[in-house]
């Protein structure tokens, strides 16, 4: 069995954290400091077994702790990269979302154990959580069963109660776009001024807002985690959906990533998605120095439904 929160290889690609250069991976693999560990120790009444750096992430610093005693393995999560500065919302939100979702069994995400959000134990923004078993999956032996349970999963999220502690959703600012290797900068224009643009109307639920298969374990075909709730919000459920549909034609296929929507409509009992979604989502996904020809083709696909 593992224990993990973020992504595994995948035959396609490498999901996010992997290929870091060695000061950051430095950073982010290391042992946590002492400091944090006492927290640990102090938080649970018990002493920390041993230690194992997560892969996958590269936003913050995830480690196993194995403990002597229940609970154990726990997750310890420490903000120690210079971003969380900017967004010093971003620990408090992640307690936030845990602590929203307890007590809806229906939703097998982790359990919120204790969280320093400021920093003022350890210098750095701390989340201490329960580990939930499984691993990811990209490359499903049934690809209609997997997206239906990503689907259904989605939906499920979405039903839970909306706390007005959670803050509205706002699409992330655009990066380089369009990017210097796209075959379609009048889709990249189209996306843009569509950011820039009015939002439609929308209906406001809750949002896991990093919805894609890297934050969905799995074990024997079903769904046993959802992990990294840290950007959790309230707003347009399309939001998750075209997240998780850009990461699709990413890793697979534009095809794939419109079964994906019409399993969802169905779960959400909808008969209409607006594109305008799939395309203020994309504008914050690229890279200037990296083709993506996934994308490329997902925000062709995308402006051309607005036309």
């Amino acid at each position: 069995m593992k224990w993990i929160t973020g992504g595994t290889l995948s035959a396609v690609t490498l999901p996010h954290g992997f290929g870091l250069d060695s000061d950051l991976h430095r950073l982010l693999r290391s042992r946590p400091a002492a400091g944090a560990l006492r927290w640990v120790e102090t938080s649970l009444g018990t002493c920390v077994f041993d230690v194992e750096a997560l892969e996958g992430g590269n936003s913050s610093a995830v480690h196993r702790l194995t403990m002597d005693g229940p609970p154990s393995p726990v997750i310890l999560r420490c903000y120690v990269r210079d971003w969380v500065r900017d967004e010093p919302e971003i620990p408090f939100n992640e307690a936030l979302a845990l602590s929203l979702r307890a007590g809806h069994p229906e939703i097998p995400a982790p359990r919120l154990l204790a969280s320093d959000p400021a920093g003022t134990v350890g210098g750095v923004p701390m989340t201490l959580m329960t580990a939930v078993s499984g691993a990811v999956v990209w490359n499903p032996s049934d690809l209609d069963g997997w997206l239906r349970g990503l689907a259904d999963l989605a939906e499920r999220i979405h039903r839970l109660p909306v706390s007005p502690s959670l803050s509205d959703w706002r699409p992330y600012r655009p990066e380089d776009v369009p990017p210097p290797w796209t075959r379609y900068p009048r889709a990249w224009e189209t996306a843009l001024a569509a950011y820039h643009g009015p939002r439609p109307a929308a209906d406001r639920v809750f949002l896991h807002r990093d919805f894609h298969p890297g934050n969905v374990l799995w074990t024997g075909g079903e769904i046993t985690g959802v992990v990294d709730w840290t950007a959790t919000c309230a707003g347009p459920p399309e939001e998750d959906i075209a997240h998780c549909r850009a990461n699709l034609a990413r890793h697979h296929d534009l095809a794939t990533a419109d079964r994906f929507l019409r399993m969802w409509l169905a779960a959400a009992g909808r008969t209409a998605y607006d594109p305008y979604y799939d395309l203020v989502t994309v504008v914050s996904m690229v890279s200037p120095e990296v083709p993506d020809d996934g994308i490329d083709r997902f925000v062709a696909a995308a402006a051309a439904q607005l036309r």
